[in-house]
């Protein structure tokens, strides 16, 4: 029997349409399934209240309107990333420093998805300041796997990314600027995708000032991946470049694919080496598309010590002014390591990092121009147990194993290309192995296409049912 949190959320908006259920009645489902036990630390606040609220004025609408004129997804719960502004809701930027506050206003992603008429269940786990590939913050329990529960589900978007792996709700938002959607993706079991530069509005405040990052959705399956991009880019930013959008990404999973020239790239910019299960993955995608009559080639991904190295310049340099005026003793030993970091970098040594990732980041994209995707693993390892990568007493080593760990997720955010990752692969432990696929730039309509024949090609939707529901986190291990 299909239960309510089992739809997906274009069948959420399917089963509204028809009469069948209200949005009443599923966040009310949903917030009792998150009060009964948030197993996977998806969120560290529940905003009850307000999403009763908002379901009720949308039950209201729906029954008074038609149905045709709203937007596609009116009424679907979804939850917010906690690095996200809400008003009224309590915002911890996944910082002890934030625990008790609550903002006066909206970022611009929160209004464009109130717009699209999507309900908010809460704020979804993030590390502080979201300077971490996994989410153990002090002010909530960590986020985990939904797959397995002593396995970390990676981050800045664990909660998210959790919070849809574990059926609480359909879609979340999240944010990428270094991988941050497309890790807790693959160590979730879900769709990650980051897009664009410039696609996704972050508002006249919003954007880090390098470019890296970007806000995109997570979900289940393909087709709701691609209607909530629809509602995420139904307002024009300021002061970005915009690639074209297309009429509608959910009308591109249907549409004719054409044969594609698909280059296979193992190995990680990062250096560091590829499970075998992880690179198995990536070569069943790789054979997946060929039969499929897609033409597919191999092609090494040689490490770029440059560029991850200006990489982290920048990467540091963000963080630091993102904390500069907050009290170090405060603060996430990797953040502090971070901080202490950009205190010593000058301008010139800034820029310079600057031009060197731009400069490899083009040479990345000439190497592939005769590709219309690119095929990667998303992360070099299975999802990794809880505590492991953070290293409290040792941050320089945290940070050079996370940058082990991620691989090649930063070359999307140097490219601002748009890349998918996808639940494509499975350990023998039945550990999610997510698969990247990278397009050119502007090209999610593509990238959501070729997604979608994989969807159907290796379908995942089977591997969500009842797992929820069974395990409950054992020990952390030492």
């Amino acid at each position: 029997m299909t239960e309510l949190h089992d739809l997906t959320a274009l069948q959420l908006a399917a089963a509204y349409e028809r009469g069948e259920t209200s949005p009443t009645e599923v966040v009310d489902h949903l917030l009792a399934r998150i009060g009964d036990g948030d197993r996977v630390g998806a969120f560290t606040t529940v905003s009850a209240g307000p999403a009763r609220t908002a379901a009720a004025e949308a039950e209201r609408v729906l029954r008074s309107s038609d149905r045709a004129g709203l937007p596609r997804l009116f009424g679907v719960p979804t939850a917010i990333k906690d690095l996200e502004a809400t008003a009224g809701v309590r915002t911890t930027l996944g910082s002890a420093l934030f625990r008790d506050w609550i903002p006066g206003h909206d970022d611009e992603i929160v209004e464009v998805m109130a717009d699209a008429g999507l309900i908010s269940l809460g704020k979804t786990t993030v590390p502080e300041f979201g300077a971490a590939c996994y989410t153990e913050p002090e002010v909530s329990a960590p986020a985990r796997s939904p797959f397995d529960p002593t396995r970390s589900a990676a981050g800045s978007s664990g909660g998210a990314a959790a919070a849809v792996g574990a059926l609480l709700v359909p879609i979340a938002q999240g944010s990428d600027t270094a991988g941050s959607v497309r890790s807790p993706a693959s160590a979730c079991g879900v769709v990650g995708l980051k897009p664009s530069r410039g696609l996704v509005t972050a508002g006249p405040a919003g954007n880090d000032g390098m470019g890296l990052s970007v806000r995109g959705p997570l979900a289940r399956t393909v087709r709701d991946t691609a209607a909530f991009l629809d509602a995420l880019t139904t307002r024009t930013g300021v002061g970005t470049v915009h690639p074209p959008r297309v009429d509608s990404y959910e009308r591109a999973c249907d549409a004719p694919v054409p044969r594609l020239r698909i280059a296979l790239a193992q190995g990680s910019v990062s250096g560091s080496p590829v499970d075998p299960e992880v690179a198995a993955a990536a070569e069943l995608t790789a054979r997946t598309l060929a039969g499929m009559g897609h033409e597919v080639f191999a092609r090494d991904q040689a490490p770029d010590p440059e560029l991850t190295e200006g990489f982290r310049v920048m990467f540091t340099a963000l963080v630091g002014s993102r904390t500069m005026a907050f009290d170090d003793a405060l603060l996430r030993p990797i953040v502090r390591h971070l901080r202490s970091c950009s205190m010593g970098l000058t301008s010139a040594e800034l820029a310079a990092s600057i031009g060197v990732v731009q400069a490899r980041a083009r040479a990345w994209a000439l190497d592939h121009a005769d590709a219309d995707v690119v095929i990667t693993p998303t992360v070099t390892t299975p999802p990794t147990p809880v505590g492991r990568l953070r290293n409290d007493v040792d941050p320089a080593a945290e940070l050079a194993a996370m940058t082990a760990f991620t691989g090649n997720t930063v070359l999307a955010n140097a490219t601002g290309f748009p890349a998918i990752s996808l639940p494509l692969g499975w350990s023998s432990q039945g550990l999610p192995l997510g698969v990247s696929l990278t397009a050119g730039w502007g090209r999610e309509d593509l990238l959501l296409g070729v997604s979608a024949q994989l969807e159907e090609a290796l379908p995942w939707a089977h591997r969500y049912s009842g797992r929820a529901e069974a395990r409950t986190p054992a020990a952390d291990p030492a």
